[in-house]
């Protein structure tokens, strides 16, 4: 996008126009000592662009102030946006003046309203109504339309983030801007696109109702089992009354029946032939009698090798007398009898330990027979346990009724069709959509290795600047959205780089990279200006007001300086700086910086609000 300010105007209320003016490729600087309101000047852009927190004192700037005002051009436009100054009680205007054609009116007045004005500026920030937040958070809602406000965190480094240890963004003490930071942060470096996000939209809905589904498919089979086991109760009183067959037939059929003499009450008569269940129930008999001779068995086994552990502990002295005391027994009998007690005892042993084929076919039997007989009582339980006779046609409808009322409460949840179906689309939809948007890992690993190129070449210019850090390698915490910096040939990533004066370098560098990475991704969204508040602050005695290190100073305007050659030069486009500053003009006239312009000198009576400005 191509942007820069031509002034920042102030319509005191004593009459008179305060102008600052701006040029484009430039590192436009205000310089001056403190208390000058230099600082101000940010806070009067972001408020002139639908600022809800303005940063301006009331004191000295704003009860002297009557509109605030920006002229700036953007895509070869020139736009005027003026806005009414903040009331006393401290209350933001509503009231904006904006000319389409960069017109400076003599005394603004109210011309349009601040949503139709957005909605103009939005469109050359091709901010449209598919430039969503891809995913909500506490304060920010997914869906919602981007703000410009949120671009803007890439325009500028104030006075507390400029050599900040924590951060490396402006606002990201406000809940808001920081979840802003990280929802934008793909779309801005070109990760993601407009396109992709919507894709990315589609397949989240998408993957939410297939969640949904699947897990309507697990209760429906959960609810689909308990239906069975209700329906199988029901359709055993049916048959204990005589409206069924006692003879056990498939659950598909037996249902069918069931709601035949309920619906349509179609006779079945109930059989005669008990056979069936006769077999089934002298089976069980026959099965628990034969478990109860097997389980008889392994206890009385059991017992019979407690018996031989316990010999086994009153032959153990014979090992101890075999051992110690056969060389000095010379009675053959007693040696003998030692003998034969010792073998009694290794044949004992070795009948405890060994697991024998009995034993291991007992328990094998026991668990077949246990196993056949839970199958034996589930089909018993398919039968009625007695039939019992209806006295008269009343008492059948009555028991039909009472089968009807349950059988259509069961059935009443799953009238719905079966979700199966649905399934495959949506899994096919999915791939589908994954497949357009590509290997979105692939190029965020790219577009990451380009960023950290880019920051390279700054901390490169840096040099002896960085001291210890020299030669350091750009290493971005894209989690973090933090600048460390990596030891050459090694793993090992430093966080904390001590001084002040690095972190100013790395926060130079990691936005001087952001903004070539925004120009050559063509990153619509993103002005093409950076305001820094003085870059000078690790360097500067506020008690003697002079400058402790001209070197670091130099080097940080020269880096600057370059950029604006080589976004020039290089890629052909263009960059402006806005640099509020404490330094004298020498620092970058000695050096011949030929990309430094001097806005103004804020020294003695010269400041944002001078004498003559103010309201008598």
């Amino acid at each position: 996008m191509k942007f820069h300010f031509n002034e920042i105007l102030l319509w005191m209320k004593n009459g008179n126009i305060r102008r600052l003016k701006f040029k484009p490729n430039k590192v436009n600087v205000i310089t001056g000592g403190s208390i000058t309101g230099k600082t101000v000047i940010w806070g009067i852009i972001e408020y002139c662009l639908f600022g809800s927190d303005p940063r301006i004192p009331e004191k000295i700037i704003n009860e002297n102030v009557e509109w605030y005002g920006i002229n700036f051009c953007i895509n070869d436009k020139t736009f005027t946006i003026c806005r009414k100054s903040i009331s006393d009680d401290g209350t933001i205007s509503d009231n904006y003046y904006f000319s389409g054609s960069g017109e400076i009116p003599e005394i603004p007045e109210k011309s349009i309203n601040e949503d139709e004005l957005k909605s103009l500026i939005d469109v050359e920030f091709d901010i449209h109504d598919k430039v969503v937040i891809p995913y909500g958070g506490k304060t920010i809602k997914q869906g919602t339309k981007i703000s410009i406000r949120y671009f803007l965190l890439f325009n500028s480094q104030n006075e507390n983030t400029i050599v900040n240890s924590e951060t490396f963004f402006d606002k990201q003490t406000e809940s808001r801007y920081k979840e802003a930071l990280d929802r934008i942060f793909d779309l801005s470096i070109g990760i993601d696109s407009v396109e992709g996000t919507l894709i990315k939209e589609h397949i989240n809905k998408l993957t939410t109702e297939l969640r949904r589904i699947e897990k309507k498919i697990t209760a429906y089979d959960k609810e689909t089992r308990l239906f069975e086991q209700n329906m199988q109760q029901v359709i055993k009183r049916a048959k204990e009354h005589g409206l069924l067959s006692d003879i056990p037939s498939d659950f598909d059929t037996e249902l069918r029946q069931l709601k035949e003499v309920v619906y349509q009450q179609t006779k079945i008569l109930p059989s005669t032939q008990v056979n069936e269940y006769d077999q089934l129930e002298k089976r069980h008999w026959e099965l628990s009698r034969q478990i109860k001779k097997f389980r008889r068995f392994e206890r009385e086994y059991n017992n019979y090798k407690a018996v031989l552990e316990q010999n086994e502990d009153s032959l153990r002295p014979i090992n101890y007398i075999h051992k110690n005391y056969s060389e000095i027994i010379d009675v053959p009998l007693v040696l003998e009898f030692v003998g034969q007690l010792k073998n009694e005892l290794t044949s004992i042993k070795q009948a405890i330990t060994k697991q024998t084929p009995v034993r291991i076919s007992v328990k094998n039997k026991i668990s077949q027979l246990t196993s056949e007989l839970k199958t034996i009582e589930t089909e018993m339980e398919k039968y009625p346990q007695r039939i019992e006779a209806l006295s008269g046609d009343q008492e059948k409808y009555v028991l039909i009724g009472e089968i009807k009322t349950k059988l259509e409460f069961y059935e009443k949840k799953w009238e719905d069709e079966n979700p199966d179906s649905s399934v495959k689309f949506l899994k096919k939809d999915i791939t589908e959509l994954e497949k357009k948007l590509g290997n979105r890992e692939e190029k965020k690993a790219a577009v990451l290795r380009l960023l950290e190129e880019l920051i390279q070449v700054y901390l490169d210019q840096a040099g002896d600047a960085l001291e210890n850090y020299k030669g350091y390698r750009a290493a971005f915490d894209y989690r973090d959205k933090f600048l460390k910096l990596q030891e050459p040939h090694s793993t090992k990533v430093e966080r904390v780089v001590g001084s002040s004066s690095n972190h100013l370098f790395l926060h130079l560098s990691l936005f001087l990279g952001l903004h070539e990475l925004f120009i050559r991704q063509k990153i619509p969204y993103i002005p093409a200006f950076l305001f820094l508040d003085q870059p000078s602050r690790p360097y500067y005695d506020n008690s003697k007001e002079k400058i402790n290190d001209r070197h670091k100073i130099t080097t940080a305007f020269t880096i600057l300086n370059n950029f604006i050659t080589r976004i020039r030069e290089e890629i052909q486009s263009e960059f402006q700086f806005i640099v509020v500053e404490h330094i004298p003009k020498e620092i970058w006239e000695e050096n011949n910086l030929q990309n430094i312009h001097l806005v103004e000198e804020f020294i003695g009576e010269n400041k944002l609000i001078r004498e003559e400005d103010k309201l008598n």
